[in-house]
């Protein structure tokens, strides 16, 4: 699939997430198992995110909870934001895609909180 900087249809922010989006990055981490930002930017369009190309190498992904960006390295790193509340949210959706991770989130008493998944 080819990314353009405009973005393809999918979820969006709600406004619960819009509403605490203004406390600014909250999220960090690493996608371990996955061949490249391109190919993570697929797997969450397949399901059923928004994906965008914000440089000739990173992708802006986003869903009803979630927006961060995706960086080209090895392993895929990514930063941006969820919504406090729904951590758990995003840590499924990335089991469910098949994606190994390890996410760093700073909840809103600033205490970091680090999830790595089983693969």
């Amino acid at each position: 699939m080819d990314f353009t900087p405009g973005g393809t249809g999918g979820a969006r922010l709600d406004d619960a997430a819009l509403a605490q989006a203004g406390r600014g990055n909250n999220l960090w981490g690493s996608l371990t198992g996955t061949a490249g930002a391109r190919r993570a930017a697929e797997v969450f369009h397949a399901a059923g995110w928004s994906v965008r190309r914000s440089s000739w190498t990173e992708f802006e992904v986003e869903s009803a909870f979630a927006e961060f960006e995706l960086m080209p390295s090895h392993p895929v790193v990514f930063s941006g934001f969820v919504d406090p509340d729904r951590i758990t949210a995003l840590l499924a959706a990335l089991q469910e895609m098949g994606m190994p991770f390890t996410v760093e989130f700073e909840d809103d008493d600033g205490r970091e909180h680090v999830y790595r998944s089983a693969a």
